[in-house]
């Protein structure tokens, strides 16, 4: 038996590459988060839980946009937390809280702060420029100058 430390790292890093960054292939989520997982961003109402619960939301970010690319710009390990420094592109291709598609390129930036347990993130905590989305979107104007 191993007593060698699971790479939080690299388990991070799979959670971007095989979720959101490849076709969507959710059923690695169980591998990835734990049973109690909980996903906090202030854009979702109420923090998502578990890998069902994560795997919905997921399925809704893909639903609505394709070709998702997140670019990280920044990684720092420090013991089991994970934080990232990200820029997504997509293509809004399908209906988002309530707003239909626009067919528009978006890019948005963001930080993921991920706490991992005996090798699976337990929880993360999503800081993005939801509103940046919503102005791509058409949903907010930019005010005048």
């Amino acid at each position: 038996m191993s007593t060698k430390a699971p790479d939080n790292e690299a388990v991070a890093l799979r959670e971007i590459t095989e979720v959101w960054n490849s076709g969507g292939n959710l059923d690695v989520i169980p591998d990835l988060v734990t049973d109690d997982f909980t996903y906090h961003n202030p854009m979702v109402s109420e923090p998502v839980r578990g890998p069902d619960g994560y795997r919905k939301l997921a399925q809704r970010f893909r639903d609505a946009f394709s070709d998702i690319d997140m670019d990280i710009k920044e990684l720092l390990v420090l013991d089991d937390t994970v934080t990232i420094r990200y820029t997504t592109r997509a293509i809004h291709t399908g209906e988002f809280m309530g707003v239909e598609p626009t067919q528009e390129k978006i890019e948005i930036t963001g930080i993921l702060i991920n706490h991992l347990e005996d090798g699976k993130i337990k929880d993360v905590y999503v800081n993005d420029d939801a509103l940046g989305l919503f102005k791509q979107i058409g949903v907010v104007e930019p005010p005048e100058r």
